[in-house]
């Protein structure tokens, strides 16, 4: 009875085996691997869905897939089949059994070096696989092309006589292929070639092999290289196991049986799925992801949640502002139009960055000033507003931000931006009124006037002399005997002139006071071109006690007509030493000597200054200038 307990315990264990596998491969199953959330808010995974059989469900659409994350069901954007190459470690455990040679002397192992040779030259070159070869020794071949691993393997001579068989070669091929892959996508596995091993404990050193195996979705598939009255064994039926719980299978070769086609067991390896949907997270921190595949058999396969970190923040724009002031005025060629100040509007751009780095797009970005809505895009382009700046009439700062919103409905509003408005308004007053309508007046009144006359004549109150009248009129003109004789008679003493009311002077741009008649100034502003040259006017020449100069009628003694300057624009004050003090009355167009600006306190004019009204240009001079200072000459002792 003790010789059929090993028989006994063989069949429990086949049995065992066999049953094992078939409940296996009875399930349906699906992987989830490789989350990538670089490309948020897409994000993408690779999925490896096999049927009931253990074979690579081909052909799913993606109305059959749908992404679960952080519990809230998505539908997938794609679910694309796709071509990968395979990464493979080449196990050899060697022993004396794989040396046994056939009668062409051609050992066991040198046949299954052909085989894997032929295998590898097959392969295509637009997907290579990424081939290893390692024995008890260690590695042989590191993560080869097809090309080098079968000259690698070429070259390989084990010595396989004096070998012991053992596990040191499984171990190192799960340390090889369980590093990252160096495609993602690519599936792992490794063929085992080992002969007959009769260590006892076996079977428990293989458990961590296969637990580790199946955690990092390794297949090992055996190739049982030994004479063929060890096909029955313990060894066998566990290394048969090994195969079939890391989803291999196992092959066993004596000399004489046909080797399968490598490419059968690995074919399904090279196929799998890339998943991508569109991510709804708007947190930073973990999240998790499943998938669940609907098959053709109305199976319902669904993996375990795979866990992966993501920064999300809201994006952050801001303004680009060409200017921090903007200046409406009159047109250029109408600078006395009251009713148009350009410009009319301002061109905002802004920038919107991702802190997160992860760009996407946008459904609205705003443009506020002061709090209120003034432009809004919900299309393309998002970074281009326009400001309507029609209702600024007087100068004012106002507080620029904007808005982004993103299509996960993220937001954020920019930091105020300040910018000055700046309203230059158009003379005003009769003088502005007849300035802008002097070709309109001037038409209408010799139009008029002509009317008059043509009016008079038609009444016949006034006659037209006659060509003979007119000689004999000219003729009388002429003749000295008809000529009135002058009286002469004691020119009458002028009556003191009575005190009149002090007159505005109002000057154009093509016109310049003349001096006040019996008045001497004692200095006076000279007009300047703009070639620095003096112009061909009359002086202005400094007889009060202080002048106003601007545009304002009303408020100023001397009216200057440009557009460039304010309605009370300068004063100049005559000191009690006779000198001429400068004063700024916070102009706009500004006030300058000799180009520099005039301050609070104002500038003491000196002979010879160069003043700058807004885009007036002056020469202050003196009517007696200060002598000239002759150079004084210190000559220092060279001994000092």
């Amino acid at each position: 009875m003790r010789k059929f307990i090993p028989l006994i315990l063989l069949v429990g264990i086949l049995f065992g085996v066999v049953t094992g596998a078939q409940a296996q491969q009875s399930l349906a199953s699906a992987i989830l691997y490789n989350v990538d959330a670089s490309n948020f808010p897409t994000v993408t995974a690779f999925v490896d869905v096999s049927d009931s059989q253990g074979i690579f469900a081909s052909g799913l659409k993606p109305e059959a897939v749908s992404a679960t994350e952080n519990g809230q069901p998505l539908p997938a954007d794609s679910f694309l089949e796709m071509a990968v190459p395979l990464q493979l470690t080449v196990a050899v455990n060697q022993g004396q059994a794989l040396d046994a040679r056939d009668a062409n002397s051609i050992s066991r192992f040198q046949r299954v070096s052909q085989v894997l040779q032929q295998w590898a030259q097959a392969r295509p070159a637009d997907l290579p696989d990424d081939l290893s070869l390692v024995s008890q020794a260690g590695p042989v071949i590191n993560h080869a092309n097809p090309a080098d691993f079968v000259v690698g393997l070429g070259g390989f001579q084990p010595d396989l006589r004096t070998a012991t068989p053992n596990l040191q070669s499984l171990v190192t091929a799960l340390d090889v292929v369980s590093a990252q892959t160096p495609r993602l996508g690519m599936k792992r596995a490794i063929l085992f070639i080992t002969p007959q091993m009769t260590d006892p404990n076996l079977a428990a050193a293989l458990e961590p092999l296969i637990q580790r195996a199946v955690e990092n979705r390794i297949r090992i598939f055996v190739w049982y290289v030994d004479a063929n009255t060890t096909f029955t064994t313990t060894s066998a039926a566990i290394f048969n196991n090994l195969a079939i719980q890391t989803g291999g299978s196992m092959f066993q070769y004596s000399g004489s049986e046909r080797f399968p086609d490598p490419e059968v067991y690995f074919s399904a390896l090279r196929r799998v799925y890339l998943l991508s949907y569109t991510s709804q997270i708007k947190s930073p921190g973990e999240h998790g992801l499943l998938i669940q595949v609907n098959l053709p058999t109305n199976e319902t396969v669904q993996t375990a949640e795979q866990r992966f970190n993501l920064d999300v923040q809201p994006p952050n724009p801001f303004p680009v502002t060409p200017s921090l002031q903007i200046t409406r005025q009159a047109p250029e060629d109408d600078p006395f139009n009251t009713e148009m100040l350009l410009p009319q509007t301002q061109e905002i751009e802004i920038i919107v960055e991702f802190p997160d780095g992860h760009p996407r797009a946008l459904t609205r970005t705003t443009l506020y000033v002061d709090g209120v809505i003034a432009d809004e895009r919900t299309a393309e382009p998002f970074d281009k507003f326009t400001w309507d700046l029609t209702s600024y009439t007087s100068s004012s700062e106002h507080q620029i931000t904007v808005e982004a919103v993103d299509i996960l409905g993220l937001s954020k509003t920019s930091m105020p931006v300040p910018i000055t408005v700046t309203v230059i308004k158009p003379p005003s007053g009769p003088a502005a009124l007849l300035a802008r309508y002097r070709t309109p007046i001037t038409f209408g009144s010799i139009i008029l006037a002509g009317l008059v006359l043509f009016v008079i004549l038609l009444s016949g109150r006034v006659k037209i002399p006659t060509l003979k009248k007119v000689r004999e009129e000219r003729r009388a003109q002429t003749d000295p005997l008809t000529q009135p004789i002058p009286v002469l008679a004691q020119e009458p003493v002028p009556a003191p002139e009575a005190k009149k009311p002090k007159k505005r002077r109002i000057l154009s741009k093509k016109t310049e006071p003349a001096s006040k008649s019996g008045v001497d100034a004692a200095a006076s502003l000279i007009r300047l071109n703009p070639d620095g040259q003096f112009a061909e006017v009359a002086p202005i020449p400094m007889v009060e006690k202080e002048i106003v100069l601007g545009t304002d009628p009303v408020q100023c003694t001397l009216v200057l007509d440009d557009p460039s300057l304010s309605a009370v624009h300068a004063r100049i004050r005559q000191t009690d030493d006779g000198g001429y003090l400068l004063l700024d009355n916070n102009s706009i167009g500004g006030t300058w000597v000799n180009y520099e600006p005039v301050q609070r306190d104002g500038v003491r004019l000196m002979h010879g200054d160069m003043v700058n009204f807004g885009q007036l240009a002056y020469r202050f001079m003196h009517k007696s200038p200060p002598p000239k200072s002759s150079p004084k000459v210190v000559v220092q002792n060279a001994e000092e």
